[in-house]
């Protein structure tokens, strides 16, 4: 056996040498077609094939070991429309260099995804609803942190840190979620509570944020029931730069004097740096490093947090490509879930003063790519997330550890310039030591495959599957097959139709499963017995950009669920988790980018949903039926003017105080900024009608704020 092995070893070495023996290369520059100035991170590639590159920054790209032959070169960038140069000559042993233009684009769309499929494809060759926003949305919109930046984003809703998509999560005190959140493609949910670490990455170091609605599962296994959001990480560049954000801000009094619970001024500030340069002829690295302080707007919300990054890439030849990456982020923040009473709604009750949480939490992944020929490729990722959390408060002093190393092996086979095949093995293996939870482990195994080809000339299928299962020490054993088809038909040149339908699964988190503690006066109790969660999305949707001024996508969904975890309390106000039979969400969902005239831009989202228990033939609960994000921007040479508005209707049913009052969340937030040079100096006014909401019960939610921030790129 071992004879054989090393035989086959040889053979692939041989045959990748052979593969490789004949080639060239190819390289060239990006730039603007107008300015002529360089244009960093553009996406090259040769069509049908693996091969590709992304510009530095100086906008400079190179393609090693090309097989000699002609190709289609196909080059894009957010922001800038699509160029594709036809049989461009590689020749054996020479170069080939090119000088590409770009033009852009009246209206910034995104031209290329990686999460819908594990592979870089055109959004529009997707069968799913897919939402990107990109740094400069960040840079506008003036957040530091992501889940203040999202919910700008069409078909998402927040119930206080908890994310939904279309619905699908609700709100389960931070004890799970439906969403599955990746960091370069990489899970980073701890085993015990399940929930999300927005803080992990900070606003500034995010290239771009993907956001895949409706069930994954078939690609990314447990978590992914309703949704998957990826954050793309800013790449490490062989130009040397640095990029530094300051920024401090203010909240207002609040609206009712009786409110108000401090004479001091309540501020914030934060501080983010990075710098990317090469590191010996083949390599580069990026450093960052934050802090971010707050003496909050509610009573007991102080904090001060720190972050740190790192990313090492190195790529010794066209073949091979290695690059490293570690995130951490702690701190303390003190904590107060629920106001004293509604009269006293910025206050807590006088025994939860000085309740604080400390905690930190880090990421080390590895990843390795091999270009074994121009139509094979294979993706190795080794990761590591560790989260520790330790409650200080005056019920409960409780603290948790949860490591989560992770492996995934992906094979990329481009069979034909119509024909892809994606498949590969993955697994977690969670392990927890808490006071919350107890002592447990789960280990998680998938095997995923998944084909696109074109059937005829306008019409393309996916078609995937996916196998799990996942094992927890307490002796329960599931396992799940999720399959996934979708069609894109491309009507005309710039009209695309869209139909999907996959299936999704979400084990139940271990906080889920096993909590027993008090929390904020909240009695939790365990159920050991609780069953994964399962679903099925469909979504019908057509995508048009007619005009250079107009882009218009609607989509129709239907997402049913079965054994759906909500939190339950009885009379006594215990909450226990407990799987709900059946639901089922339905709806609609518009995305429009328009510019009228040239300098005035819109960007408006409108969501409808039906949010139905079916077993109770009731609402579910914290569900709203209308979601409607509004954003204008004006610009005018140097100075640029912008508002977002948010929308969201009342919950009509809630579980913990369903006496209470609740109202729509109304938020406008207004922003200037002022570029010169290389710096932008920004100024924004959030929730500027002071407008007073809740999203989870008895937390009202910020108050109006003053927010100057100075970024600079040097």
């Amino acid at each position: 056996m071992k004879t054989r092995t090393t035989i086959l070893l040889i053979l692939l070495l041989a045959l990748s040498g052979l593969v490789f023996s004949q080639t060239g290369s190819m390289e060239g520059t990006v730039a603007d077609a107008e300015t002529g100035e360089p244009l960093p991170g553009a996406n090259i590639t040769l069509v049908g094939t693996l091969l590709g590159a992304a510009t530095d920054g100086d906008g400079h790209f190179i393609i090693r070991r090309i097989p000699a032959g002609k190709y289609n070169l196909q080059a894009t960038m957010i922001g800038y429309k699509r160029v594709v140069l036809k049989n461009v000559s590689v020749q054996a042993d020479k170069t080939t260099t090119l000088d590409i233009k770009l033009s852009e684009t009246v209206i910034e769309t995104p031209e290329l995804i990686v999460t819908a499929n594990k592979r870089r494809q055109s959004i529009q060759d997707s069968p799913n609803s897919i939402g990107v926003m990109t740094s400069r949305d960040i840079e506008q919109k003036n957040q530091v942190y992501l889940n203040d930046f999202l919910q700008q984003a069409s078909g998402v809703n927040f119930v206080g840190a908890q994310i939904n998509i279309r619905g699908s999560s609700g709100f389960s005190y931070g004890a799970g979620s439906r969403v599955l959140f990746l960091v370069d493609g990489v899970p980073v949910m701890p085993g015990d509570s399940g929930d999300i670490k927005w803080d992990l990455i900070p606003a500034t170091q995010i290239e771009r944020v993907e956001i895949i609605k409706g069930a994954g599962s078939a690609l990314y296994g447990t978590n992914a029931l309703g949704g998957v959001i990826n954050i793309i990480t800013k790449k490490a560049s062989s130009k040397p730069v640095t990029n530094i954000r300051l920024s401090a801000g203010a909240y207002d009094k609040p609206l009712h004097p009786e409110w108000q619970w401090s004479n001091e001024l309540q501020h914030f500030n934060d501080i983010d740096v990075d710098h990317t340069r090469k590191i010996g002829p083949k390599a580069e690295i990026l450093l960052a490093a934050g802090q971010h302080q707050s003496k909050g707007y509610r009573q007991n919300t102080e904090s001060l947090r720190h972050n740190a990054s790192f990313k090492w890439n190195w790529q010794p030849n066209g073949t091979h490509n290695l690059t490293l990456s570690t995130n951490w982020e702690g701190g303390e923040r003190q904590a107060g879930l629920m106001w004293r009473n509604q009269r006293q709604a910025l206050q807590v009750s006088p025994e939860a003063l000085g309740d604080y949480v400390e905690s930190q939490k880090y990421s080390i992944n590895l990843f390795h790519k091999w270009v074994a020929s121009k139509n094979f490729g294979v993706h190795t990722r080794l990761s590591y997330f560790y989260n520790y959390w330790k409650n200080w408060f005056h019920d409960n002093i409780t603290a948790s550890t949860a490591h989560k190393p992770g492996i995934e092996v992906r094979g990329d086979w481009q069979i034909s310039e119509n024909n892809s095949l994606i498949f590969g093995a993955e697994g977690t293996w969670d392990h927890v030591i808490s006071g919350l939870v107890g002592t447990h482990d789960q280990t998680v195994f998938g095997f995923y495959v998944q084909n696109e080809r074109k059937l005829v000339a306008n019409l393309n299928l996916t078609l995937g599957l996916r196998y799990d299962n996942a094992w927890v020490d307490s002796g329960v054993f599931d396992s799940e097959i999720n399959p996934k088809i979708g069609l894109v038909w491309k009507a005309a040149e710039n009209i695309r139709v869209r139909a999907s339908s996959g299936r999704g699964f979400r084990a139940p988190s271990m906080s889920e499963r096993f909590s027993d503690s008090i929390y904020s006066g909240l009695r939790i109790i365990p159920n050991p017995e609780l069953r994964s969660e399962t679903a099925w999305s469909h979504e019908i949707g057509v995508n048009l950009n007619p005009t250079p001024f107009l882009y218009l996508d609607v989509a129709g969904f239907m997402s049913d669920y079965w054994d759906l975890i909500e939190p339950q309390p009885d009379e006594n106000q215990v909450v226990q988790f407990i799987n709900v039979t059946r639901a089922r969400i339905t709806g609609m969902e518009t995305t429009l980018k328009t510019m009228p005239i040239p300098g005035l831009s819109f960007d408006i989202g409108y969501t409808y949903m039906n949010p139905q228990d079916i077993e109770l033939d009731t609402t579910l609960a914290y569900r709203p039926r209308h979601l409607l994000t509004a954003g204008v921007t004006c610009t005018m040479k140097k100075l640029e003017l912008g508002a977002d508005f948010r929308y969201i209707s009342r919950f009509e049913v809630v579980k913990v105080y369903p006496k209470d009052d609740r109202v729509d969340q109304k938020v406008l937030n207004v922003r200037g900024v002022y570029r010169f040079a290389a710096y932008a100096l920004t100024l924004s006014v959030n929730n500027l009608f002071n407008y007073n909401y809740t999203q989870m019960e008895r937390t009202l939610m910020p108050i109006r704020h003053y927010v100057l921030t100075l970024s600079a790129k040097l």
